[in-house]
């Protein structure tokens, strides 16, 4: 049996019938909120929220989310309730994210079978490669490819995805609690790969610097096709930084985001203090790389550097001297009608808005 992620909630095939639709990114530190219709032919962005928490910043352990895969539901709750009390938004049904740590993403490879048999293939296959039992989780597939093994066998390459169901029984129950109705969930990376790449594009490195975490994902004509994720990302930095200059999280933070890596002169050690710790994303960004070319056979031929981590003075430059391919900046905005007085802020909010914006894209594709 197939099981779809989206299936998982009873009112999906209600969700696509309506205009205007509230795509909403749950991140560690912050949750990012739009509000979009369908107008005609177009995509109108109505509204929007950015709302950060810097408790995390005091006390370690008062993130959203955690890659233990744990959500504090009060807490988002509260969050949810603060946000929507700001942007009181008219959409009542919502498409959420998941992180990438939420869920388990693996390629698979098994002989050629028929959708039928693949699926119930799928179910067995599974239980290899999750670390819970298949009962409980929502498990789904996509077939990437076929390809003709070393001896000449017809096999089909998938990409498996499980989401534990209590993760999602929790989300249902935070939007239930703040009188939303969760439609759909996604995984962070293909909400990034719907609102930055086109099938048409080159293949492409998507990298995600985010609060507790960093991934890394894999694009090819508009799909995921691999994904890697490591624990090190802008709480990380700041953390560093609060260490080596012997100064509060919340001064070191502030430093973070002012100077980056162009600290000079008596800020020189903020620069060296983070370089250690954006190795390791470009060290995981090549690993994934090099699993994908080896695997398909094909080459990485653009990185986008995306994320709050992104934003930092210096980083982008960083990268590009680490990781010689080309560099591209998308405009996730560019897909959608906005007021003008936006039109200042967009560079920042084709950043921070991307994976809620590749949610509402999500539906309105349909």
């Amino acid at each position: 049996m197939k099981f779809s992620i989206s299936g998982f909630f009873s009112d999906i095939s209600n969700f696509f019938s309506f205009k205007n639709v509230l795509g909403i990114d749950i991140g560690t530190t912050s949750i990012k909120l739009v509000e979009v219709a369908r107008v005609a032919d177009n995509l109108l962005l109505q509204n929007y929220g950015i709302l950060e928490t810097k408790d995390y910043l005091v006390r370690g352990n008062e993130a959203i989310q955690t890659s233990a895969l744990k959500i504090v539901e009060q807490d988002t709750i509260k969050l949810l309730k603060t946000i929507l009390s700001e942007v009181k938004p008219k959409a009542k049904r919502v498409v959420a994210s998941l992180p990438v740590f939420g869920a388990f993403v693996v390629p698979i490879e098994m002989p050629a079978l028929s959708p039928q048999e693949t699926s119930k293939a799928v179910g067995f296959q599974a239980r290899q490669y999750i670390p819970i039992p298949p009962s409980e989780a929502t498990i789904d597939w996509v077939k990437i490819e076929d390809f003709e093994n070393q001896s000449g066998q017809s096999y089909q390459r998938l990409l498996l995805t499980a989401i534990p169901n209590d993760l999602l029984t929790k989300y249902k129950n935070i939007f239930r609690a703040v009188g939303l109705t969760l439609s759909a969930v996604e995984i962070e990376s293909q909400a990034l790969i719907r609102a930055f790449t086109k099938p048409t594009d080159p293949i492409t490195a998507i990298i995600d610097i985010g609060a507790a975490s960093s991934s890394i994902a894999i694009a090819e004509k508009g799909i995921l096709r691999y994904v890697g994720q490591t624990d090190y990302g802008g709480v990380s930095l700041t953390r560093s930084l609060s260490r080596t200059l012997d100064i509060s999280a919340t001064r070191a933070e502030e430093l973070k985001r002012r100077r980056g890596l162009k600290g000079t002169g008596g800020e020189y050690e903020l620069s060296t203090s983070l370089m250690p710790f954006l190795d390791v994303i470009i060290e995981e960004c090549e690993r994934v790389r090099g699993v994908y070319e080896r695997t398909y056979g094909k080459k990485v031929e653009q990185v986008i550097l995306t994320g709050g981590g992104a934003e930092l003075p210096g980083v982008k430059s960083y990268f590009e001297d680490q990781i010689k391919l080309n560099f591209f900046d998308p405009q996730t905005l560019n897909y959608f009608k906005y007021p003008a007085e936006l039109a200042p802020a967009a560079k920042s909010l084709n950043n921070q808005l991307s994976v809620a914006l590749g949610l509402t894209l999500k539906v309105h594709s349909h």
